[in-house]
């Protein structure tokens, strides 16, 4: 049966063939794509899928700014006006009041359940009492910027100010004394002296030579030695990472700042003592 309809199949398919064709009639029926014209078009734009990241950037960026200027800014100026009133509650107050101050400080502790530190300074139980018990670190950096403030004279109104002329709360908490030396500036320095002497001595020997290195001709290194019962040195490596030697120049800073402020006292204590002795002679 299937055999049958296979041969029936290819007569029929034969007999179309051997039909004669019309030319004037014959029509294509296939549908043409609507976007046929686009493709032929040789000047028709590409459709745009590529990546922007120039447009994503300058997009966020945008939000960024409309961030800071809007959340952002009101969220510190609220920051600034809690802290500006907790700096004036910590102001200086007749001795009474000042003591019905802490008592009622010690209250509102115990009624929060927070733990209560009479020898912690005031700034700290008020910054603690109103930003509560749960961060820590936040405690921590406010107190240290209203006791900053309080050590400058800051009053409450210009609190705000003073803050912002600082760069923010975070680098307030991070400033340093004017007396602070950056490692970086302690290891250079002590370079710079170390440069402006003679050597101690020279060390060499065939196992040392094999360390030495002509990229290194000028730079510091570290000798990792053992001092032994006659007064020598035996070295055990050679170390040149820059971390090494930086330290080993930030400690040699330390070092000669010791024995500078030693070597001032005991000019001191001499000059005091020739004082004594001159005043002894003199009465």
């Amino acid at each position: 049966m299937v055999k049958r309809l296979i041969l029936l199949t290819i007569d029929h398919i034969l007999i179309y063939f051997k039909r004669p064709i019309n030319m004037n009639t014959l029509t294509i029926n296939t549908p043409i794509p609507e976007t046929t014209h686009d493709v032929l078009n040789d000047k028709a734009a590409p459709p745009n899928n590529t990546f922007n990241a120039l447009n994503i950037l300058t997009s966020i960026e945008a939000d960024r700014i409309a961030w800071e200027q809007g959340v952002y800014l009101i969220s510190n100026q609220a920051l600034y006006s809690v802290l500006s009133k907790c700096l004036a509650f910590c102001g200086e107050l007749p001795t009474a009041e000042a003591k019905q101050r802490s008592a009622d400080l010690e209250a509102f502790f115990k009624e929060r359940g927070y733990k209560y530190k009479k020898e912690s300074p005031l700034v700290t139980r008020a910054v603690k009492a109103i930003f509560g018990n749960i961060d820590r670190r936040r405690v921590s950096t406010y107190s240290l910027v209203l006791r900053r403030a309080l050590k400058e004279g800051i009053g409450a109104s210009n609190l705000a100010e003073w803050i912002e002329a600082n760069r923010g709360i975070q680098e307030i908490r991070l400033g340093h004394s004017a007396t602070f030396v950056s490692p970086k500036a302690k290891a250079e320095k002590a370079r710079q002296i170390v440069q402006g002497r003679s050597f101690l001595s020279y060390a060499t020997s065939e196992l040392l030579s094999m360390e030495a290195d002509a990229d290194f001709i000028g730079d510091a290194c570290v000798l990792l030695a053992e001092q032994q019962a006659d007064g020598s040195f035996g070295i055990r490596a050679v170390l040149r990472n820059e971390g090494l030697v930086s330290a080993a120049f930030v400690a040699l800073y330390g070092k000669q700042k010791e024995m500078l402020t030693k070597a001032k006292a005991e000019v001191k204590a001499a000059n005091d003592a020739d004082g004594a002795v001159v005043a002894a002679k003199s009465a």
